[in-house]
């Protein structure tokens, strides 16, 4: 039998020391690892921080882009027209120092009517923890430019060009006594006398006239696709409609007379006949036609329009003097015999119109007695073809 000699009592000191020192070694790491979590967190919450004032800041100037009271500058009002005019701003926080800066981009752009804007506030900082470093956050929103008394509207007219649909599933200013084909598209045949007249046929969508048929039909209730022949695709154009009413009062006209048919006159015998003087696009050929009853004559007219887009036309709206050889030559007349023509649009000329446009009326009045030249009643403005 063999015995294994056992380590003597000498031999076993130290033993105890050095697994203390292997286990002191042992949590000095873990506590490394712990130091530097607590660090880690202590920075990630630190920057949460940052970011989530920085977000606070952000939407307080976005709220401030979005919140205005009219469309353009109007002293004592705010208009959504002057947000970008805000300057950068600076803030000391609890943490760190935020600049903001904004930015307002209207679209489309000029010269076309903007129809919404984007809104963008951006927000740096310094990282604290890296001076080299910037933090950043932005926040994108967009508003429509519509006014805030129309944003509770159910159906509020497309602004600008291109289209959505609107009542009977096309675009306003379309003629409503037009005939919807149920293809997308509606044919208007305007006041004719002629046996074969021509219509004019629209995109419901858009409001542009893209082709013009011939029919035999007396009206516009009658009209069918099928019943169209020689329809031509032309250049787009858009329309522009009407209606002209007279005051033959021998006193200085009042508005109540400019819409009270019984203080007009007969002017189914008119030979009235309004035309539009255009500056852009230069080329086409305008087309109008007239129609005349007792107490008014009502005018279409199809501007050509600059193709495929954005679809627009600027001109005049003006009186075809020799249709009129009574036509006052100037504001100063005051002969009886003699009129003067009053416009309801208070601009007298059209820049960049990309929308069918309906209601765009006139009145004839007297142009004075003999002693005294009468002005266009409140409401309207004088509208001389020279004007």
């Amino acid at each position: 039998m063999i015995h294994l000699a056992q380590p003597t009592r000498r031999a076993r000191r130290g033993i105890s020391l050095i697994e203390a020192l292997v286990a002191m070694a042992v949590m000095a790491f873990g506590m490394l690892g712990v130091v530097g979590m607590q660090a880690t967190l202590r920075t990630n919450a630190d920057l949460s921080k940052q970011r989530t004032e920085a977000m606070r800041l952000a939407q307080q100037r976005m709220e401030i882009l979005r919140t205005f009271s009219v469309l353009n500058t109007t002293a004592g009002w705010q208009a959504l027209q002057d947000k970008p005019g805000l300057a950068a701003q600076t803030i000391v926080g609890t943490n760190a120092t935020y600049t903001l800066t904004s930015t307002v981009v209207a679209s489309p752009a000029a010269p076309l009517p903007p129809t919404q804007r984007t809104l963008s506030v951006t927000v740096t900082w310094a990282d604290r923890t890296d001076a080299a470093a910037t933090q950043t956050l932005r926040l994108v929103s967009a508003v429509a430019d519509i006014s805030p008394e129309l944003a509770a509207s159910m159906v509020v007219s497309a602004q600008g060009a291109g289209g959505t649909r609107e009542p009977e599933g096309r675009r306003r200013g379309i003629p409503p006594q037009a005939k919807n084909f149920g293809d997308g598209t509606s044919g208007f045949r305007p006041p004719q006398t002629a046996a074969t007249a021509i219509v004019w046929v629209f995109n419901n969508v858009t409001g542009l006239i893209t082709s013009v048929c011939n029919t035999t039909v007396a009206d516009n209730a009658s009209l069918t696709l099928a019943g169209l022949t020689g329809c031509v695709s032309t250049q787009a154009h858009q329309l522009i409609s009407g209606f002209l009413r007279a005051s033959g009062s021998a006193t200085q006209p009042t508005a109540t007379q400019m819409v009270d048919p019984n203080a007009g006159v007969d002017l189914s015998g008119s030979t009235f006949v309004a035309e539009v003087a255009q500056t852009f696009p230069t080329t086409g050929t305008i087309a109008c036609f007239h129609g005349r009853a007792t107490n008014y004559v009502e005018y279409y007219c199809a501007v050509p329009v600059e193709s495929p887009a954005p679809a627009t036309w600027s001109g005049t709206l003006r009186i075809n003097a020799v249709s009129l050889p009574q036509l006052a030559p100037d504001l100063a007349n005051n002969a009886a015999t003699n009129v003067k023509v009053c416009r309801y649009r208070s601009a007298a000329t059209y820049t960049t119109v990309g929308v069918p446009l309906a209601s765009q009326n006139l009145t004839l009045i007297r142009a004075g007695n003999g002693t005294t030249a009468f002005v266009c009643p409140t409401g309207t403005f004088a509208h001389q073809p020279a004007t």
